[in-house]
Parts: C-alpha cells; structure tokens; sequence
C-alpha cells in the first residue's frame, strides 16, 4: 500500500483541505475589510502576497505614497523571486550617507541600485521611479531579454517623459508591465502608491515567469468534434505559490469557456465540513482504537499531539477520516495549500462569472471515502503515518515529483507517480476500483454529454490530474471517438 501514501496525498484526500484553509482565508479577508485597497488592485495584490513580493508591512494603507525604500524593498523581492537567489550583504557598504537599511544594501548587491551621497529613504516615490526601478530589476535579473521596442507612446502626456526615461517607459507599456492612470494618461510624475507598486511588481514577475517559459503547462488538453470543444485540465488540489502562473492557454481557454466543471464545488465550505464530521465519527460505542492495531493507533496519538485535540473527540474518528487529517497537517507544513489548488484557483475565478458544474459533489467524495472496507482504511491510515522521518520525506518529495511533472506538462511522469502498476492486493484493488477506474469512467461520459450539448457550449473541465492519464483515465476513453489534442 506505499503508493496509496504516495498519491492520496496529493489526488484525493483534499476535501479537509479545502474545508479547513477556506475558513482561515475567510477569517482573514474578513479581518482586514476595514483596510481593503481599491477594487483594480485586489486581484494583483492577491497575487503579489502569494508570490511574496511584499512583506505584510506594505499590505496596509494601500493608498497611501511609497516611500524610496519601500520600493526598493519590494523591487529587490522581485530579484531575489525571478532569479532564486538570495542576496547576500555581509561585504556590502552603503554608498550613502543617510541609510544603511538591509533593502539598500541587497538592492546595491544585486546592481539595482547605484550612487552615492544622500538617498533620502523617507522621500516619496514616483511613478516614474517606480518603472524605472523594476526595468532595472529585469535588467539585472535577466540580461539576455530583448529589451529593444520600436513601440509608440499614445498617452496624452508622453512628451513630458525625461528623454532618458522614454525607452524604459516605452518597454514597460509595450510588455503589459505598466498600465495608465487613465486610458490616456500615464502621469509618471505624481507619487506611487503603496497599492499601485505592489500590482506592477505582481505585473513585473508574472511577465519574466511568461517570457522565460516558465509558466505552469498542466496537464491540459483540447477535446473535439465536428461542432464542440472540451477543454480538459487535470488538477493538484494542493499547490504553492511556484505553480503560478498558470500558461496563457490554459487562460485563455477558460476565459472561451461558457461553463465550469469540477469535480466538486467547495466553496460552501461550512456545509462540506458539516457532512464530513457526520459521516468522519462513529455514532455508537465504536472507537478508533478498536478498528486499528496498537502500533497504528499510537503512532496516530502521537502525530496529532501538538495540535491538542482531545482524546475523547479524535478516538471517535474513523480510520479514514484519520488518515485525511494527518495529511493534510504534513501538506501544511509542507507550505502547500488547499487554498492554492487549480481546483480552487479556477472556483474563485468563475464566482460570479460563469455557471459552475458539478460532476460529482462534494458529499458523493465524502461517501466513497466512508465507503473504504476497514482493511483499505486501516491500510490507508497506516500509510499516511509515515513511519520514520525518510518515509515522510519520500511522501512530501514523490508529491514534488508530482508537481513538477506537472508544471512541465509531463504526463508521462505524472502517469507513472499517479497510477500504480504494482501488484494488487485486495485492498489496493478496491482503492483503484473506488478512487480510479469507476470515477475515470463517470467523468469521461460527463464529457461525452458536454461534447454532446446541441448548443456547442464550450466546457472547461477541472478535475484530478490523476483521473486524466493511464490506461482507465479520461484522455484514454475518449481517444476512439473524438480529436484529443495536448496543449502545452
């Protein structure tokens, strides 16, 4: 059962996952509402919080003046995140005489920053200091990009741009980095706001991720008939922050889409978790520690210690609901996140915006891990209660390996850490027929019935990339009768 450890942690034990880290998302949203920044910069701060390009210090009074050492603090994040190296400043000297902060002397280690005199950190930063501080980054930190642009300025005030500054000012317009403060106004001149440079620095990344190539491909296909298209994107429900962004063809395919389809719509997390718990505890005078041997149940006892859940509360838990709850405190300290899983990347992008289908729901998951025999649960608990501290590292390393076939549009890879081959036993072959091949099979008739929509609606399909490959996935059951073509 050591491959069932391996990929339910990463393919179907995600359900808590989602239920718990939605609630904390929510708290914290609602937490911060007294200071919220402007409707146009939410979604780029979002991103540029997940990315880290601001400390949380920046994440507040979002309206009001950067000053010089704000930018470079945040500029220098955007080198140090692009590039992967972390700046080093033991034998670096300030050359001014008026600062020694840690954000200029990286930010003059990294050769962004150059001069010598006064730097007046407290003074307030311009718009056109800000572009030209994250071109310099960009320089620095890709010097090989092209950075010549016969590009045109139309804005009404391009004329009063420095000489000097026009190519840089001109390169960020042309690569989408730098966006007017009206449809024809740039005004450089005035301040940068706090809310203003954490967006263009989001704008910044994101654009040397795409220009270097590496946005995350996915497991990504295009289904087609005659007069329909399917778009099917296989998930990890689980992911960090370096699985963004996503490639502008999986984008551009969703923004086509009239309709989402998941596996399971969590974002009523509240009533997710309230049918779990129903289903997670025995209701009569059963117990965890009658259904498991000794050995597993300490080792459980132990692994949840340092959470302080009580003993009367988790003896009720069924050993699958067990297993799910280990998993998801190793995923967590793991620095990988529900809340960051292309399931919910997407789920939050249609909210509001498109008609989101559900192939199977969330309580129909819940049911199927209530389902498992108590051979398959206890089997499952045992081995998601790594052993030592190599087996755990196995586990968190076969889930990268996952992740980076993943962003490089691997299947085959994928397939291989994905789908067993190893021989079955009686519990093995009821996790594949559970988990696997009934599911693989349901979900690629509910692609047939998308392809099969008299209006030619267009479907964006999100679903476990563990459910897309392999001889019983989708991708394979829809090979003989429709054109399957791989984006990446």
């Amino acid at each position: 059962m050591n491959k069932i450890v391996k990929i339910t942690a990463a393919l179907t034990a995600m359900i808590m996952l989602f239920s718990l880290q939605i609630n904390v998302f929510a708290e914290e949203q609602v937490s911060s509402a007294a200071d919220q920044p402007s409707s146009w910069a939410s979604e780029g701060i979002k991103w540029s919080k997940v990315y880290g390009l601001a400390t949380d210090d920046m994440q507040k009074n979002y309206t009001s003046s950067v000053t010089r050492e704000e930018l470079y603090s945040v500029c220098e994040s955007v080198y140090e995140k692009v590039t992967g190296d972390q700046v080093v400043t033991a034998d670096v000297k300030s050359p001014f005489s008026d600062t020694n902060s840690d954000a200029v002397l990286k930010a003059c280690a990294a050769g962004i920053l150059n001069g010598s005199g006064k730097f007046e950190p407290q003074k307030e930063a311009t718009r056109l200091d800000m572009v030209t501080v994250i071109y310099n980054v960009i320089k620095a930190a890709q010097p090989d990009f092209d950075f010549n642009t016969s590009a045109e300025l139309a804005f009404k005030d391009a004329k009063t741009i420095p000489e000097g500054s026009r190519d840089i000012v001109k390169y960020a317009v042309y690569k989408g980095i730098l966006k007017g403060r009206s449809n024809d106004t740039l005004d450089l001149r005035s301040s940068c706001s706090r809310q203003e440079l954490i967006v263009f620095a989001k704008n910044a990344y994101e654009f040397i991720i795409y220009e270097e190539g590496r946005d995350s491909k996915g497991a990504f296909w295009k289904v087609s008939d005659k007069d329909s298209s399917v778009y099917l994107l296989g998930s990890i429900h689980v992911a960090d922050w370096s699985m963004y962004p996503l490639s502008k063809d999986i984008l551009n395919a969703y923004d086509k889409a009239d309709f989402l389809a998941v596996e399971a719509n969590i974002t009523n997390e509240q009533e997710v978790a309230m049918y779990m718990l129903q289903k997670a505890l025995y209701k009569d005078d059963n117990t965890l520690y009658k259904n498991v041997p000794k050995e597993v149940y300490d080792r459980f006892v132990e692994a949840i210690k340092p959470y302080g859940i009580k003993p009367e509360f988790y003896n009720k838990f069924k050993p699958w609901y067990a297993a799910l709850l280990v998993q998801n405190l190793q995923i967590t300290e793991n620095s990988l996140s529900g809340e960051l899983g292309i399931d919910m990347f997407f789920l939050e992008k249609a909210a509001g915006q498109k008609d989101i289908l559900e192939i199977e729901g969330a309580k129909f998951q819940v049911d199927l891990f209530d389902s498992f025999s108590n051979e398959l649960q206890v089997e499952y608990l045992a081995g998601a209660l790594a052993p030592d501290d190599e087996a755990q590292e196995e586990a968190m390393d076969t889930l990268d390996d996952m992740i980076m076939s993943w962003k490089t549009g691997d299947t085959q890879g994928l397939e291989k850490l994905v789908k067993s081959e190893e021989a079955e036993t009686s519990a093995m072959k009821e996790f594949n027929e559970k988990l696997w091949n009934s599911r693989d099979t349901n979900m690629a008739e509910k692609v047939k019935g998308y392809l099969a929509d008299p209006e030619g609606k267009t479907y964006f399909v999100v679903v476990g990339a563990g459910h897309m490959v392999g001889k019983t996935g989708i991708v394979a059951q829809l090979g003989g009768e429709y054109e399957i073509e791989q984006i990446k």
